[in-house]
């Protein structure tokens, strides 16, 4: 054995940097794959397409074979807990070895081999390609040393160097009528001079030797990775081998350019994880949680590269097959549409199997594949019955999509032994955004594409036009994370000494004044939503704090500016029917005219236009507030939430990417309070003797949501009447859209008890001596939290008739969920006289009363949420995210927003 002594550098830092060669890997598979297409395309107008069909059987054949030359031991190589020296030369002999056995069976059999297949002139393919059986043999050991160095250039160099002298080759036979053996040819060539380049680029080589001490360990490792990969080559062209005897040649070679081309985002990445992460996730194999950060990150990686090739080529599939192999590949075209998806899918299952290599977890990938190839073979059969060519593509991507990937994803799990919600949240996270940018670039291309009769120039427009979509979308997030996502890949970099790193993503800033507000609604309505946060604008006011406020401008009823003006706020309105872009400029005009630092809207419609407002400014932060009863994830991923429930905040959490708070409806202490005195007056004014059972509804008359508990309430008063409950009262104060509905259904109510049993008071601007007076409230979220403060029993009105009312044994419900429900009920109107009919007991509601203001004032107090709210400010501070953080939410928002009006358009017309 002859070997040559090579500098071992003393630490990681003296290597070129890890994410600098993943680039070029990248950079460089892109050209690679552009350039082996347009090979295809030249020899597409040259060859028939039967001759294509030949040569994917021929090859299928190869790659099987090849998958299992080695035993999976090469791989044992790239792996650093294992010294190569000590196991190359065993792995180089077993290597040469088996590929010659095999190679020389490969000979021997190919003519019964090709007739078994139906494609007898497959024989000569497979006889050729034998040689390159025997080649891959003598150069495993090679490639995999500059896989374990992570020598990413000296690969690169390989490649290209095969690349070249190869496809002259082909192109050169091809036009001397060589048919399928040219392609057989070309693929001997190539290879042969890689591996000459690899040895050469070696500075350490390994002859073929023999040490029976590691054999068994060896067999160990590679054995069941051998028979992974060879189920996992048998998946990959289980196609060729079904439809060989299904399909015509010609159909064969259709299907073989389109599943060519739809393999782009598989080829570039294939080099990457080969020699990036079996090496790297080697490394932290013992270590669960740097190696599920690791994966997270890597997701986010193949996302960026495979999304925008798949969802691209899905749009453009029919002008680019035309365009590159001529109008006789056309029936390419709708089999490339699903195939692009396939690709997609295989990206990231091949991550997945890198990984798992990686680990030593062979067994449990083995039996995925297993049950892959159990489920493809039959779902091949189907699909060429049920679509032809179109079918077998659909067989792929519904096996991947069904067993593959969920099997993966169950062992990746088990490996990184994190619990299933919380890693399925962070690879949500990691390849939600450029999946968006993706979807609408392929939107984008398709439709400009559409608009041109002439292919290549459709094709051209449209890939134009896709990539500056793409471009304007991940951009910022690309060139601000890459960098940091691969140095985050475990292996590659180490922080210098003495340097604590922020958390990824986030830049600590400052603050060395208190941070002034500008608090945003939705729109000009008075309700519980406004109220509470013109309530807090006072307290945090009175705490030193500079709060401003503006709103969605609106025509509406009953509008807030009053109970502002009273406050001591003045509203400024900002335009409604100006889309997301002039919504976030009207936004952040007034952020700057007050020198606003955090912009807290109090509406999760207005969550994308805050945080496109502030993406440009380093010392502002947005904030969302919900307090509706379902999470909206639609907001900046980078941009806090706050919800209203608590179950809101365990649904948002694993979801969210940002920091998800807790802040309950707040409720004014100072004013929400027991008062005798406006409770009387209250009486007295609406004529209501102390006799009477009042039930106090204060609500906005809205047909959202507010309706159907009015109109539930109205019939429960005159069922109670009927049954002989003649003091029953039922006050209904507020004012609204549905107002003219309300006044009909009172008028006949009280026309039919012979009373007013029903009194409709309208808009109140102080709605407290309504609260005070009631006996028994009906309320609706913190509507329902100032009935409870002033100590009134309270049932709590929801959606489908839902009426509960608080007490002990049901407010663990309502501080979960919220003091709204849904649950059903068969007869909402007698289910609701029922609860108030249990409140005629003075007792009771005295009880019921005095413990609901008690919880409030436990949990619910503006001083409390005021609290609550300078903490979160603080932290949104401390915490925000860099500008091109920032600018890429908003391109993500921005893209979002034109897809959305794109597919309105598309679905108006």
């Amino acid at each position: 054995m002859t070997t040559t002594e090579s500098r071992v550098p003393a630490t990681l830092e003296e290597r070129r940097p890890e994410h600098s060669a993943l680039g070029k890997q990248v950079g460089w598979g892109i050209a690679l794959r552009l350039a082996n297409i347009g090979v295809t395309a030249i020899i597409a107008r040259i060859l028939a397409p039967a001759d294509f069909g030949v040569f994917a059987v021929a090859l299928a054949v190869h790659v099987v074979v090849a998958g299992v030359a080695e035993l999976g031991m090469a791989s044992a190589v790239a792996r650093s807990a294992l010294e190569p020296d000590e196991i190359a030369p065993t792995v180089a002999s077993i290597s040469i070895g088996v590929s010659l056995l095999l190679g020389a069976a490969m000979v021997t059999f190919a003519g019964s081999i090709a007739s078994v297949l139906g494609t007898p002139d497959a024989a000569e393919p497979i006889r050729i390609l034998s040689l390159s059986l025997v080649i891959a043999g003598v150069f495993a050991v090679p490639g995999a040393q500059l896989a374990r160095e992570f020598e990413h250039d000296k690969i690169l160099m390989a490649t290209v160097a095969g690349f070249v002298p190869a496809n002259a080759l082909l192109i050169g036979l091809a036009l001397d009528g060589g048919g399928a053996a040219a392609f057989a040819w070309s693929l001997v060539a190539g290879q042969l001079v890689t591996g000459l380049v690899l040895v050469a680029a070696l500075p350490r080589h390994y002859l073929p030797g023999w040490r029976r001490s590691v054999v068994g360990s060896l067999m160990r490792f590679g054995l069941p990775l051998a028979l992974a990969n060879l189920i996992s080559l048998v998946l990959l062209n289980a196609d060729y081998l079904i439809i060989a005897r299904l399909l015509t040649e010609t159909q064969i070679g259709v299907y073989m350019v389109a599943f060519s081309v739809a393999g782009g985002a598989t080829a570039v990445l294939g080099m990457v994880l080969t020699g990036v992460v079996v090496p790297a996730f080697g490394r932290v194999a013992d270590d669960r949680s740097k190696l599920a950060d690791a994966l997270v990150t890597s997701s986010g990686l193949v996302a960026l590269v495979a999304m925008p090739i798949a969802f691209v080529t899905m749009g453009l599939s029919g002008p680019m097959v035309e365009t590159l192999f001529g109008a006789r590949w056309l029936d390419a075209g709708p089999v490339l549409t699903v195939l692009a998806l396939h690709g997609l899918l295989f990206s990231f299952s091949l991550l997945y199997v890198n990984v798992l290599v990686a680990t030593g977890q062979t067994a449990r990938l083995l039996l995925i594949q297993v049950a892959w190839l159990a489920a493809l073979a039959p779902a091949i059969v189907l699909g060429v019955k049920v679509d032809g060519l179109v079918g077998v593509a659909w067989a792929h991507v519904a096996v991947i999509a069904l067993v593959a990937i969920p099997g993966y994803l169950w062992a990746v799990r088990r490996a990184t032994g994190r619990p299933a919600a919380q890693l399925g949240t962070g690879l949500v996270g990691a390849v939600l955004h450029p999946m968006l940018a993706a979807v609408f670039a392929g939107l984008v291309a398709g439709a400009t594409s559409g608009l041109f009769e002439t292919a290549w120039i459709g094709f051209l427009a449209g890939g134009f036009a896709a990539v500056a979509a793409y471009t304007l979308v991940v951009w910022p997030a690309l060139v601000h994370h890459v960098p940091t996502l691969a140095g985050r890949l475990p292996g590659t970099r180490r922080t210098p000494a003495g340097h604590t790193p922020a958390k990824a993503g986030r830049s600590v800033q400052s603050v060395d004044r208190r941070p002034r507000l500008a608090f945003g609604l939705e729109g000009l309505a008075l309700g519980g939503c406004s109220i509470n946060a013109i309530d807090l604008a006072r307290t945090l006011r009175g705490r030193g704090q500079e709060v401003s406020i503006f709103a969605v401008e609106e025509d509406v009823q009953v509008s807030l500016i009053p109970y502002a003006e009273a406050a001591g706020f003045a509203v400024t309105t900002i335009p409604a029917d100006v889309g997301l872009v002039g919504r976030a400029r009207a936004i952040r005009r007034y952020a700057d005219a007050h020198d606003a630092d955090i912009v807290h809207v109090f509406a999760p419609g207005l969550g994308p236009a805050a945080s496109v407002a502030v993406s440009g400014r380093s010392r502002r932060a947005a904030v969302m507030l919900n307090w509706t009863m379902e999470n909206a994830f639609w907001t900046a991923p980078h941009t806090p939430m706050i919800v209203g429930t608590g179950a809101m905040r365990d649904e948002a959490e694993p979801l969210h990417g940002s920091q998800v708070w807790l802040l309950e409806p707040p409720v004014d202490l100072s004013r929400d309070r027991p008062h005798e005195e406006a409770a009387a007056a209250f009486r007295h004014d609406f004529g209501i003797s102390s006799l009477d059972l009042l039930v106090v509804q204060v609500t906005g008359v809205d047909r959202v949501l507010q309706l159907s508990g009015i109109l539930q309430a109205i019939d429960a008063v005159v069922r109670l009447d009927e049954a002989g409950d003649h003091s029953v009262r039922l006050a209904v104060v507020g004012d609204g859209d549905a107002m003219a509905e309300v006044q009909m259904k009172t008028v006949a109510a009280n026309e039919r008890l012979g009373r007013d049993a029903i009194l409709l008071t309208g808009f109140l601007l102080d709605p407290h001596p309504a609260y005070a007076a009631a006996d028994v409230a009906l309320a609706t979220g913190g509507s329902a939290l100032r009935s409870l403060a002033h100590a009134r029993p309270t049932i709590v009105l929801g959606e489908n008739g839902f009426a509960r009312p608080l007490a002990p044994d049901t407010v663990d419900y309502f501080l979960s969920a919220g003091f709204l429900g849904t649950t059903p009920v068969d007869d909402p109107a007698g289910h609701l006289a029922g609860l108030i009919g249990d409140l005629r007991d003075p007792a009771l509601r005295d009880e019921r009363g005095g413990y609901g203001q008690w919880m409030v004032e436990k949990r619910f107090g503006l001083e409390a949420a005021a609290d609550s709210l300078e903490r979160m400010y603080a932290e949104a501070l401390a915490t925000a995210p860099p500008v091109p953080t920032r600018l890429a939410d908003a391109a993500y928002l921005l893209a979002r927003s034109a897809a959305g009006d794109l597919k309105r358009l598309v679905t108006r017309q």
